[in-house]
C-alpha cells in the first residue's frame, strides 16, 4: 500500500505541523506501509546540483518542490504562492514519482490551495482522500483581518467546498468544529470525525542531549516557552503585554523561538527588555530536549477568532509535562480541554489581570506546576498517541483483507 501526505511544510520545519505530519508518516511506516511525501522544500535543505528533489528521510519518500517565498512577504506574494503551490506540487509529482500510484492521499490543511492538487491527483489515480482539518479558513483570516469579505473571501470559500467535497473523510480537533463545518458546509457527520491533535512520545523520553540552559544562559530561572510561528492568529502582542507587566520579576524569563509576519515588530519593540529572550530556530531533532528544560508552556491565539483551534504545540508541552498558560479566543474549545484535564491554566485573550493572575500562580508555586504539568501528561498519553490517529485514519480505507 502506498500512503501519500500532501503538507506545505514538513521536517527541518520546526513549525508544530511539520512535527506532526512526520511523526504521524513514521507511524505508517511501523505498520510496513510505503509512504511518501509531497511538500515544498526548505531553504535549509540543501541537495547538490544533479540531485533529484526526492530523497529518502527515515524510510520515507520525500519529494520537496520549489516555491515562492511565503514568510514575510507582503500580501501579493504571498497570495501568488499560495495560489501556484497546488500546481507546482502537481506537476513536481508528475515529474518524479508518476508511477507511483497513492491509494490514500492524506492532505492536511491549511493551506486549503492544497485541493487542486488533491483533486488532480484522486481523478489520475483514483485514491481515497483523508482530509486532516486544522485551520477552518478563510473564516480565520477574515476573523483577524487578513481577509476582508468580498471577492478574495468569496474564491477561498469555493475552494474550501470543493476540499471538503474531494475528501472521502475528514478529522477536526474540536467537537465544535465537527458541529459546524456539517451544519455550514451541509455535510453528511458520517463523513466528518474528531480527530485529535497526536504526537510520538519517544523522543521525549530519550536522554536529553543538549543543555539550552547552558547554552542560552539561563540557570535557574522559570522558562516559559512560546515556540512557534508569530502571525496574526496568534496576537502575542497580548504575550507582550504581560511579559512588560513581569519586566522588573527577576526569577523568570520568556523564551519565543519562531518567526512569522509579526516577529520583525515585536523584536524591535522589545529588543531592551531582560526577561525575553528570541531564537528563529531550533533543530528540530533537538525541539523534546528543548521543552523537557522548560517551566511553563505557553499558547496564545488573537481574541477575535471565531473558529476553533488547538495548537499542535500543545502536545509537545504535555509530552514535556509542562503546566501550560493559555490565552485564546472566547468559547474555544481549548478552554474545555484544559479544564477537563487539569493540564493548566487558560483565560480570554484580552483580559490581562486573569492572565498575570495565572502566570503569577503557576510562578510562585513549584509544586502547582509539577501537578499540573503531570494532569496534562496523563491525558496526553490517554488521548494523543499518534498510533491511535494512524490507526483511526487506515480504518476508514482496510477491510478485512487489508486491502483498500
Amino acid at each position: 500500500m502506498n500512503i501519500l501526505i500532501i503538507t506545505d511544510v514538513y521536517i527541518p520545519n520546526a513549525n508544530s505541523s511539520a512535527v506532526l505530519l512526520r511523526d504521524l508518516a513514521q507511524s505508517f511506516k511501523k505498520k510496513d506501509i510505503d509512504v511518501f511525501v509531497l511538500t515544498l522544500k526548505e531553504s535549509n535543505v540543501h541537495l547538490m546540483k544533479n540531485d533529484l528533489p526526492i530523497r529518502e528521510e527515515d524510510g520515507v519518500k520525500v519529494l520537496r518542490v520549489k516555491n515562492f517565498k511565503k514568510k514575510d512577504v507582503g500580501m501579493i506574494r504571498r497570495g501568488l504562492s499560495e495560489v501556484l503551490l497546488p500546481y507546482l506540487l502537481y506537476f513536481g509529482y508528475c515529474k518524479y514519482l508518476r508511477s507511483v500510484k497513492p491509494d490514500i492521499i492524506i492532505s492536511y490543511s491549511p493551506p486549503i490551495t492544497l485541493e487542486r492538487t488533491v483533486k488532480r491527483m484522486k481523478k489520475r489515480y483514483g485514491s481515497k482522500v483523508y482530509l486532516v482539518l486544522r485551520d477552518v479558513f478563510p473564516q480565520c483570516a477574515k476573523d483577524v483581518g487578513a481577509i476582508k469579505q468580498g471577492l478574495v473571501f468569496s474564491y477561498f470559500e469555493r475552494m474550501e467546498k470543493q476540499l471538503y467535497q474531494v475528501s472521502d473523510f475528514i478529522g477536526v480537533q474540536s467537537q465544535s468544529d465537527l458541529m459546524s463545518v456539517c451544519q455550514m458546509q451541509g455535510l453528511n457527520n458520517e463523513k466528518v470525525e474528531l480527530l485529535y491533535n497526536w504526537i510520538d512520545f519517544s523522543p521525549y523520553r530519550k536522554q536529553i542531549a543538549r543543555d539550552f540552559r547552558s547554552e542560552f544562559g539561563l540557570g535557574d530561572k522559570i522558562i516559559c516557552l512560546y515556540a512557534g510561528n508569530i502571525g496574526k492568529y496568534q496576537e502575542l502582542s497580548f504575550l507582550f503585554e504581560l511579559i512588560k507587566v513581569n519586566r522588573e520579576r527577576k526569577d523568570a524569563v520568556f523564551l519565543i523561538v519562531g518567526s512569522g509576519s509579526e516577529s520583525r515588530g515585536l523584536k524591535e519593540a522589545y529588543k531592551n527588555y531582560g526577561n525575553v529572550i528570541f531564537k528563529d530556530f531550533i533543530d528540530p531533532q533537538y525541539y523534546p530536549d528543548l521543552v523537557r528544560q522548560c517551566d511553563i508552556g505557553l499558547i496564545n491565539l488573537n481574541r477575535n477568532l471565531t473558529v476553533q483551534n488547538i495548537p499542535g504545540k500543545l502536545m509537545g508541552y504535555w509530552c514535556s509535562k509542562l503546566p501550560v498558560l493559555a490565552s485564546v479566543n472566547s468559547g474555544n474549545d481549548l478552554m474545555d480541554m484544559m479544564e477537563e484535564a487539569g493540564g493548566g491554566f487558560c483565560s480570554v485573550t484580552g483580559e490581562l489581570e486573569a492572565y498575570n493572575r495565572n502566570f503569577s500562580l503557576l510562578c510562585e508555586d513549584k509544586e502547582l506546576r509539577d501537578k499540573v504539568g503531570m494532569a496534562g501528561y496523563e491525558f496526553a498519553v490517554k488521548h494523543f498517541s499518534v498510533d491511535k490517529v494512524r490507526d483511526t485514519i487506515l480504518e476508514h480505507f482496510i477491510g478485512e483483507n487489508n486491502h483498500v
